[in-house]
């Protein structure tokens, strides 16, 4: 993939998307897309760490951590992407330098597209207006994409993570643009899952990564060339007194070992919250029952 961490790698003059773009959702897509077909070669711009986990040391909040977001965002025809080390030195760069040396010296922008919130620079000084500034002494064109909103909802990053922490799973989807995922690599676990008969594979998920609302979940897997369907547990696992929170996937009329596989998936349908039963036996009960509910949704939706 064409990804760079360093201005020197990076192929110029540009046309540049500017934006963190955490999530690559509709409104993160529209500044992306204004590059395409403009002067320079489309170049997308942004940070990791992502400045909020500089400065607060928190993480868990993103929907879209690097390595997907790089996917997300080449997959909309950009041609290169570079992703610059938020740190110390890039933190305390004044905004009228980061201008001059990265969008005009390093990059040799021809375009800049950016969304109309967008703050940079050195306590975050910089503003669209700086830009602006900027495009009408002739250093660049610019375009500022105005808030987009659709159906009458914001379209943003925290609107996504409220209706993701609620189940809403439809307002997620038409906010980002397509369903929500999780990704990972599926590791080991206490092998309870298949004890019960329902053999659950295990997803080591980012730790950087926006968690949805515990639960079970209708879900479609993806790793190699299989695609399946599958149901998803998100939770403590309180039937046995669980302390960490566990991601499991059951996939349907499946059977093999997928451990060591780099699985994606994407939640379709959010059936019932995660609950504490009496026994494993009613547990058991329970899993026939989100089974069956799932193979209607599938059959109602295929």
């Amino acid at each position: 993939m064409a990804v760079f961490r360093s201005l020197s790698e990076v192929a110029t003059p540009c046309a540049v998307a500017l934006g963190n773009f955490d999530g690559v959702h509709l409104g993160h897509q529209a500044v992306i897309q204004a590059v395409l077909g403009r002067a320079g070669i489309p170049t997308v711009l942004t940070f990791d760490p992502h400045p909020r986990e500089y400065f607060t040391g928190k993480t868990g909040f993103l929907l879209a951590p690097e390595r997907e977001r790089t996917a997300a965002i080449l997959a909309l025809g950009i041609a290169q992407v570079l992703v610059l080390p938020f740190d110390e030195l890039l933190a305390a760069t004044e905004a009228g330098a980061f201008v001059e040396q990265v969008l005009v010296a390093g990059l040799g922008a021809r375009f800049v597209s950016v969304g109309w919130n967008f703050r940079f620079g050195k306590e975050r000084a910089g503003t669209t207006e700086m830009l602006q500034s900027y495009a009408r002494a002739g250093a660049f064109d610019i375009e500022i994409l105005a808030e987009r909103q659709v159906r009458g909802r914001r379209v943003s990053s925290s609107v996504i993570r409220e209706a993701l922490g609620c189940g809403d799973l439809d307002l997620a989807r038409l906010l980002l643009g397509r369903a929500y995922g999780l990704e990972g690599e599926v590791v080991r676990g206490d092998q309870r899952g298949r004890l019960l008969g329902f053999p659950t594979a295990n997803l080591q998920v980012s730790g950087r990564k926006f968690l949805p609302k515990d639960g079970v979940y209708l879900v479609s897997a993806r790793w190699g060339v299989q695609q399946r369907w599958g149901l998803l547990n998100l939770g403590l696992r309180p039937t046995f007194d669980g302390l960490k929170r566990t991601i499991e996937v059951h996939v349907l009329d499946w059977e093999g070992d997928l451990y060591g596989q780099h699985i994606k998936i994407t939640l379709e349908r959010y059936l019932r919250p995660e609950q504490k039963f009496g026994s494993p036996g009613e547990l058991v009960a329970q899993l026939h029952r989100d089974r069956e509910a799932a193979l209607k949704e599938i059959a109602g939706n295929p």
